[in-house]
C-alpha cells in the first residue's frame, strides 16, 4: 500500500517545526508519531555527546521504538528529533496496535519497519564494533611501530589485539588505501605517523 492508503485512516496531522525533540531518553510514550511529510531521526547519545543514528522515519511510516515502548510500558530508550518541518499525526498506541492486528496493510507496514529498523541497528552495531577494533589496531601500530614498521603477520596482530585476521586485514587494507600504511608480507610500514595518530584521536570516545 502507498502512503495515500494509510492517510485515509489517519486524518489528524499537525505541522511540527524542524529541530523539535519529540521524545527523549527516559520519557514515556502513549502515542506514536506517524508521518505524512517530513522526516524524523531516531538516535542515541554517547557520553561524549555524539549522535548515533538508529534509523529515520519517513513519510508513510511510524516510529517503531515509540510503539514498542508504549506496548511494553517502558521508558523511551532513545531520542527522536524532527529533522525538518513535518506533518505528524500522534496516533494513540492502542489504536495503532488495533490496526496492526486487524488490517493486513498495517500489519505489513509493521513487519517491514521492523525488518528495516532491525537491519539498520545491526549495521550500526557492526560499525561500532569495527571502530573499536580499528581503535585498538591503530593504538597497537603506534605503540609497536616506533621504528616506522611492525614486523608481524595479520594473524599475529589480530591475536595481539583480541580480534580475528579477516577483520584486521580489512582494516589494514583500508588504512593502506587512504595512504597511512604500506603492507607487505609479514610487515606493516607506517607511512604517516602523525596522520595515524590523528586518526586514533578521532576514534577515541
Amino acid at each position: 500500500m502507498g502512503v495515500g492508503g494509510y492517510l485515509e485512516e489517519v486524518n489528524t496531522f499537525q505541522l511540527v517545526e524542524g529541530g523539535r525533540l519529540l521524545f527523549s531518553e527516559g520519557s514515556f510514550c502513549s502515542a506514536v508519531p506517524f508521518l505524512k511529510e517530513g522526516e524524523l531521526k531516531v538516535y542515541l547519545l554517547t557520553e561524549a555527546g555524539r549522535e548515533l543514528t538508529l534509523y529515520r522515519v519517513l513519510p508513510g511510516q511510524f516510529c517503531l521504538i515509540a510503539l514498542l515502548s508504549a506496548y511494553a510500558g517502558i521508558e523511551y530508550p532513545a531520542y527522536t528529533r524532527v529533522e525538518r518541518d513535518s506533518l505528524i499525526a500522534m496516533l494513540p498506541a492502542e489504536q495503532l496496535l488495533k490496526w496492526i492486528r486487524e488490517k493486513d496493510s498495517w500489519h505489513e507496514l509493521f513487519l517491514r519497519l521492523l525488518s528495516e529498523n532491525f537491519m539498520s541497528v545491526l549495521f550500526l552495531l557492526n560499525r561500532m564494533l569495527s571502530c573499536r577494533v580499528e581503535s585498538r589496531l591503530i593504538e597497537y601500530l603506534l605503540t609497536e611501530g616506533k621504528k616506522g614498521y611492525v614486523s608481524k603477520t595479520h594473524e599475529e596482530i589480530a591475536k595481539d589485539i583480541g580480534s580475528v585476521r579477516v577483520v584486521v586485514s580489512r582494516l589494514l587494507k583500508e588504512l593502506e588505501r587512504v595512504g597511512l600504511l604500506e603492507l607487505s608480507r609479514g610487515k606493516v610500514l607506517i607511512k604517516d605517523y602523525k596522520a595515524l595518530l590523528k586518526r586514533a584521536e578521532s576514534l577515541r570516545p
